[in-house]
């Protein structure tokens, strides 16, 4: 019975941690795609909230990176990394390229590209699998 409340703890806290990161992430998409369309204002945001959900992406994409690439992460970043890794393992150092010069963009200031709210969409797409796999594994215990 330890083995199965062990598992069941896991579980539960990494789903709470993925739900929390989920959060987080699709937050900071919603205010930057309403910063990109200048509707801020009809959602009673001020640009500085904006400015902070680029900085809550930037640290987002820092993390995946640093996961992605076989660095130290955040165990909230383990199951994202291996999904973004399991997406196609041949391109892998392609597609951290590609995160790394979003992260530029973001820290930067730069506009927000089209391209760039898919990448960060997919992520989410990602990170919503990851999720709904935690689920799952909570009934399976």
């Amino acid at each position: 019975m330890p083995v199965v409340m062990n598992g069941f703890a896991y579980t539960s806290y990494k789903h709470q941690s993925d739900q929390e990161l989920l959060s987080r992430l699709s937050n900071a998409i919603l205010v930057l795609k309403l910063q990109a369309q200048g509707r801020l204002g009809q959602y009673h945001l001020q640009s500085q909230e904006a400015e902070q959900q680029r900085e809550t992406l930037v640290e987002f994409l820092d993390d995946l990176i640093a996961g992605t690439v076989g660095g130290a992460t955040k165990l909230a970043f383990a199951g994202l990394a291996d999904r973004v890794v399991k997406v196609n393992p041949a391109d892998v150092q392609d597609r951290v390229a590609e995160l790394r010069r979003l992260r530029q963009r973001l820290a930067g200031s730069e506009d927000i590209r089209d391209n760039d709210f898919r990448i960060v969409d997919s992520l989410q797409a990602l990170l919503e699998a990851e999720a709904a796999e935690d689920v799952r594994s909570l009934y399976r215990l």
